[in-house]
Formats: structure tokens, C-alpha cells, sequence
């Protein structure tokens, strides 16, 4: 879920880049999107061809939203197709259709998903991708659980890229799921299944481990309240693998945010990683069951690699997972001896993040910050 007038802030001034390293060693199975033919080149000019092809996509996307978020404001948005749509739906998710692209509404004020129709499997929203930096962490999930569908990004995402992943998707809406056919959401078969059904009771009924757990649980008003409580992180933890990991991605103000990154903290003994996405204000967090990691050097040279694989900018997601794992180290290192060794409570992890997050915010607020990020992961 992204408000669009706020990712337009991101787009105006930001160009996305893939980051393309050595070719992948032997170990690494590249797997070739199916709307790019490119039999008559080597393999290096094949990956080329395709990152070249997906970040023009990326910024025919950026340009496509800033063009879409000027009719919602314009003076004659209500006799504009979308808003025909809109009434059209009597409240129910709608998709709509804009030239190559296909976006799920649930209203008229935010986007809840968006697909290039040509190109159906790749991820449009920075925030999706971001959520795939757990693969910085394991490549090969055997069981991934994804708890709200949307328009099915971050399932169609998997089931092309994690060819050896059996996929469950939860969602208690079944208007959404009724337009699975809309957003080229493949069928259920032995790899994937679509479970309508409440988020929170399927976690706590199933008996299924699930080495990733995507979750991306909004309605029409935001983050679901049932799906952000301290009851549900915990039974979401005791249903990952013994290497399981849960990404969440979350939105609002510095407090929220920081309220439910200290809950995780404490329920994943400070197993936790999180990140600003790459071009909207949403926040992604990573807790971890277990989690032992060089994070400088071992995962820079992963995401080198991956990223040329996967198509993502992995290079960005690892910079800003080091920047987090660096802040809780020293954080707990400091409350722990403020503490005098004793208990240390949500509510004093929740005041340095919420401290953190509101002096130290990643985001760069001008176009010449964006550009000196961008050249600093680019050099």
C-alpha cells in the first residue's frame, strides 16, 4: 500500500538503478524473465539486456504515477475515467486499467497495488522489493506464507524467482481474491495456494513452519490493528523455521513505527533489522528467529551478486539493514549497562528508535541528496 501524493515526493526526484556486478558464480541458477527472447546472446548480454529493460520500466512506472497522482488532484477528476471506476465499485477493491499499466484501488486515495501488463511478475513499488531483502539472508525458502494478497506482487514475484518455494497467500477480502484473473495471479497448483481466510487465526491454527512470512496486511484506513499486536508477532514467530524470518512492511508516524519495532525487538530477542524502502516513506521490518551475520563485508558482497540475479537493489537494502544492525547493537550495549544489567522494556527500546527515526531519518529531503546517495551506491 502506498498514498500517492507521497510517493510522487520520492519520484520527482529520484532516478531507481539496478546494480549490475560480476556475473554470478556457477552456484547461482540465473533464470531469465519470460517477456524477454534473447536466444542469439551470451549470458552476459542477456542479464544486461533484461536490467537494462527493467529500470526503463521503473521509470516509465515513476513517471506513470507523478501523470496518474496529477488527475486525482485536478479540477476535473470527476469526469475522469478512474473516478467513473471508482463509483462504479460501490466500495468494493476495483483494479483499473491506464494504458500499460493496472493498478488495485480500494478507494480513491491510495494505491494498493500496480502491474505493468506486459510484465506482470516484476515489482513495481519500491516497498515490494524492499520486503525481498530477506533473500540477502536465505535464496532458497522452501515454504513462504504471505499474509494479505493485493494484487498478488509479491506472489507472482516468488513463484517466477523462488522456482523451488511453495507459496501460501492469506486474505480475509474475498473481493480481492476475486480479481486474482485481473492481476495474472497464476492458479493454484502443488506450489502455490490462495487461502481465503483472516490473517491472524490462520496463524494461529495452522501447523505449517514457513521459513519467510511476507506480511502486508492493509485495508481501505491503513495497517490492520488485529495484525500489529504483540499476540500476533508472537504467534507469527512460533510458526518460522528454525532460520524463519518475518518482514512486515509498515506505515505511519515515527511512533507507531517505533512502538512496533520495540515490541519485535523484545519477542525476537533484538533478531531485528528494518529499512527505509527505496521510494516511499513505508518502513520494512526484518525479525529474525535466529541471526548470526557479518553484516559489513559478507553482506555487501551478497548483495552484489544477488542483485544482477534477482533484479532488485539489493545493494541499497543490505547499506541500510548494516545502518540498523550497527544502531540496536549499540543500543542494547548502552541500555544494558545503563541498566545495570537489569530487564531492559519495550519502552526504553522504543524511545532511542523513536529518537532515532525522528533525528536520524535516511530519507534525503533535497534532489541533490538523492543524487549524492545514489552516486555513492552506484561508485
Amino acid at each position: 500500500m502506498v498514498i500517492v501524493d507521497v510517493f510522487i515526493a520520492f519520484t520527482k526526484i529520484i532516478s531507481i538503478h539496478c546494480h549490475a556486478g560480476s556475473t554470478p558464480g556457477s552456484q547461482y541458477q540465473y533464470e531469465y524473465p519470460p517477456y524477454y527472447s534473447g536466444t542469439k546472446l551470451n549470458e552476459s548480454h542477456l542479464e544486461n539486456a533484461n536490467i537494462k529493460y527493467i529500470r526503463q520500466l521503473r521509470e516509465k512506472f515513476n513517471h506513470w504515477v507523478e501523470n496518474f497522482s496529477s488527475v486525482l488532484r485536478s479540477r476535473n477528476y470527476k469526469k475522469t475515467s478512474f473516478s467513473q471506476c471508482c463509483a462504479a465499485s460501490n466500495g468494493k477493491p476495483f483494479s483499473f486499467d491506464d494504458g500499460t499499466m493496472r493498478s488495485l484501488h480500494f478507494d480513491h486515495k491510495m494505491m494498493q497495488s500496480a502491474m505493468w501488463i506486459d510484465a506482470p511478475n516484476e515489482l513495481a513499488f519500491g516497498y515490494t522489493r524492499c520486503m525481498m531483502g530477506f533473500l540477502l539472508f536465505n535464496q532458497n525458502p522452501k515454504q513462504i506464507l504471505v499474509l494479505g494478497l493485493g494484487g498478488g506482487s509479491l506472489v507472482k514475484y516468488c513463484y517466477q524467482y523462488l522456482p523451488q518455494s511453495n507459496i501460501t497467500a492469506v486474505e480475509i477480502d474475498p473481493n480481492v481474491i476475486a480479481l486474482r484473473k485481473h492481476f495474472l495471479i497464476p492458479s493454484d497448483d502443488h506450489r502455490l495456494q490462495i487461502i481465503q481466510m483472516d490473517a491472524a487465526k490462520f496463524v494461529t491454527q495452522t501447523e505449517q513452519l514457513f521459513d519467510v512470512i511476507l506480511l502486508d496486511g492493509f485495508d481501505a484506513d491503513g495497517l490492520v490493528a488485529d495484525l500489529s499486536t504483540k499476540k500476533f508477532y508472537m504467534d507469527c514467530k512460533q510458526k518460522l523455521s528454525s532460520n524463519g524470518i518475518l518482514v512486515s512492511n509498515l506505515w505511519g508516524d515515527s511512533f507507531d513505527i517505533s512502538s512496533i519495532i520495540a515490541q519485535k525487538c523484545l519477542i525476537f530477542n533484538n533478531s531485528v533489522l528494518w529499512c527505509r524502502s527505496i521510494d516511499s516513506y513505508n518502513i520494512i521490518s526484518f525479525s529474525f528467529q535466529s541471526l548470526s551475520f557479518t553484516f559489513d563485508h559478507q553482506l555487501k558482497s551478497i548483495a552484489k551478486i544477488l542483485s544482477q540475479r534477482f533484479h532488485l537493489e539489493l545493494v541499497q537494502i543490505a547499506y541500510r539493514l548494516i545502518t540498523s544492525a550497527k544502531f540496536l547493537k549499540e543500543l542494547t550495549s548502552s541500555l544494558f549497562s545503563r541498566k545495570h544489567h537489569r530487564q531492559i522494556h519495550s519502552q526504553d527500546i522504543f524511545n532511542e528508535i523513536d529518537e532515532m527515526l525522528r533525528a536520524h531519518d535516511d530519507v534525503p529531503k533535497t534532489r541533490s541528496e538523492w543524487v549524492a546517495l545514489n552516486k555513492n551506491f552506484n561508485e
